[in-house]
């Protein structure tokens, strides 16, 4: 135990040494994970299906933060305890006890080797996608990218990579490696993903860290039942409040009424729980099975959210005042709008900013809609975002099904709400047939279809869109492929019509013709020195992400991407930025990803 102890402390010695060599990356300046749009991508899989083409994204805390908020553990005791020894050789037993509680057929025992969801001929990351880059600096890389992000395209790349079936890097134990990706998938707002993540773990090979994540997911879900089995061991691992208080829940569930009660009559006299958090644990106790308990939830004078808080919340049906959300990241919104036990009109007021962190598909949307149109409890607004999508699909006539697009995106507010209306009509704009005669609704109809990877329909409407406007950068940069390189005419034509703050649009425009290598070397000189931008501009971050691109991983150079596009909006993400990211991702094969991630930069800056 003593040589497990030191191994451990050398393991954290080095992890901390990375905490301070890595550059503060990024901060200078239930839908398929697959690529949206690259062929039409399967349901979650079910068979393995062959890969579309390489055509083809919040802040941790502790309980009282906004969510999602971390575990802290304990403080270690500062005394020698004189019964230590004896404390060791209960906890061995322990050990034992749960070793074989947990113990299943040798050939049922799911490997740490590599954890994931989807495999690569499934459409997933390759197994060896972080090649032989050493686990704590990508942990560090992981754990450090808190958000926002602000791309949907390099959160989208982002999840597929985290639930990909790729092996343990060197160095991380399997289980907290599982751990650091779903708290990262948690962040970026896909509670479901993350829950599917933490589940691939047999609850034997738990660690504390993997517990304190499994109950997030889990509580994101408002999944109670599935803390039952890892009740007793994160009572053990853990010794936090709520996993002593779920041990109420759990018995509750199995209908074990007088256990239940018991639990929680000693979870109230021990403070596991207080206030707000115990009515609400009452209150899932009493929807257990045969459970007689009723309580009445009170929110005035709560203030803000907590995992507990949100899980137990939603188990029982219940939605909290928004205002309780006020200071909560941006990742709820994903979380939210996932929640099955909540009608289509509620989940839809969370639909467009869910589909533009990257969490929520055209499709979901779609869906979602189509059941709001049958919702009872629909508002006139919600109702009328819904019948106008329905026209923007089935009215007669192109032009008719384009004033139903255009009027959902111009009752959208800008940012998120009107990223997310793009979204809901991107395969309504793929059904428009490019014409002259709608030119003047070209660039939202592109910008609409790239939203879901439509690349090969965005790229026809290229004769249609005049040199200099959005549609035209757009086609330019988002087109699977250009003949001709784009030269310093174009480029200056569409300067003319930028009116984002320091031409910050034509920056990352430039960029993204650069790393994609669309434009001529003497107009990107002229055009760079006109904007006084050098968008190859080395950076510590950048040459980490084009080493691990020159070493051909994909995985490193997704997650260093993903680092450096973490800001609250485009409009603050530095042009030398975007190109490394584009440069490094089109080196590795991803160039589909590549080409999305620069059109939406130029879209939404």
């Amino acid at each position: 135990m003593t040589d497990s102890k030191s191994k451990t402390a050398l393991l954290a010695a080095g992890a901390l040494a990375i905490v301070f060599a890595l550059p503060a990356l990024g901060q200078q300046g239930p839908e398929s994970l697959l690529p949206e749009g690259f062929g039409d991508p399967p349901p979650p899989p079910s068979s393995p299906t062959t890969r579309p083409p390489a055509a083809g994204p919040v802040v941790p805390g502790t309980p009282t933060s906004p969510l999602p908020a971390t575990n802290v553990a304990p403080p270690a005791s500062n005394g020698v305890d004189e019964d230590e020894g004896d404390e060791e050789e209960d906890e061995e037993e322990e050990e034992d006890e749960l070793a074989i509680r947990y113990d299943v057929p040798p050939a049922a025992r799911r490997s740490l080797t590599a954890v994931g969801i989807i495999s690569d001929a499934s459409g997933g990351f390759p197994a060896d996608a972080f090649g032989n880059t050493d686990g704590a600096f990508l942990k560090q890389v992981v754990s450090r990218t808190t958000g926002p992000i602000a791309s949907r395209w390099g959160t989208i790349m982002a999840r597929r990579l985290l639930a990909s079936r790729t092996l343990t890097p060197e160095g991380v134990n399997g289980a907290d490696w599982t751990a650091e990706r779903a708290w990262l998938l948690l962040r970026m707002g896909d509670s479901v993903v993350a829950r599917r993540l933490v589940q691939e773990v047999d609850a034997g090979n738990y660690t504390k860290r993997l517990h304190e994540v499994a109950m997030q997911a889990l509580l994101a879900n408002g999944d109670l039942s599935g803390m039952c089995p890892l009740t007793e061991s994160g009572v053990r691992l853990v010794n936090d409040g709520r996993w002593k208080m779920s041990r109420a829940i759990c018995a509750s569930l199995a209908g074990e009424q007088g256990s239940a009660t018991a639990f929680i009559n000693q979870g109230r006299y021990q403070g596991w729980v207080r206030g707000i958090d115990y009515r609400l644990t009452e209150k899932a106790v009493g929807a257990g099975i045969n459970g007689r308990r009723q309580v009445k939830i009170e929110w005035e004078g709560v203030e803000g959210m907590n995992p507990w808080r949100f899980g137990l919340s939603a188990a029982t049906g219940m939605e909290p005042p928004d205002r309780l959300f006020d200071n909560s990241g941006r990742q709820l919104a994903g979380w939210r709008v996932q929640l099955p036990m909540f009608t289509a009109a509620t989940r839809a007021k969370y639909a467009s900013a869910a589909g533009a962190l990257g969490v929520f598909s055209n499709r979901d949307m779609v869906d979602l809609y189509g059941q709001v149109l049958e919702d009872t409890e629909a508002n006139d607004a919600v109702r009328t975002r819904a019948e106008n999508l329905q026209s923007a699909y089935t009215a007669s006539g192109d032009a008719a099904k384009i004033t139903a697009m255009s009027a959902i995106w111009r009752n959208a507010a800008a940012g998120a709400e009107y990223h997310g209306a793009l979204v809901m009509t991107a395969r309504a704009a793929a059904l428009i047939r490019p014409d002259d005669a709608h030119a003047s609704s070209a660039d939202g109809l592109v910008a609409s279809m790239l939203t879901a990877g439509l690349d090969r329909n965005a790229a026809s409407w290229a004769n249609v869109v005049s040199e200099g406007t959005l549609g035209w950068a757009l086609t330019a940069l988002g087109a699977p492929r250009r003949a001709q390189p784009v030269q310093y005419g174009a480029l200056d034509d569409f300067y003319g019509n930028d009116n984002s703050e320091n031409a910050h649009k034509s920056a990352l425009l430039l960029a993204g013709l650069a790393g994609l290598s669309r434009i001529d070397p003497e107009a990107q000189a002229d055009f760079g020195g006109d904007l006084e931008v050098n968008v190859t501009r080395q950076t510590a971050w950048s040459r980490a992400i084009s080493a691990a691109a020159e070493r051909g991983e994909q995985g490193t150079v997704a997650l260093m991407a993903v680092a450096g596009l973490q800001a609250p909006s485009w409009s603050v993400i530095p042009a030398n930025h975007l190109y490394h990211i584009v440069r490094s991702l089109r080196r590795v094969g991803l160039e589909a990803e590549a080409r999305m991630i620069a059109a939406e930069a130029v879209t939404f800056a």
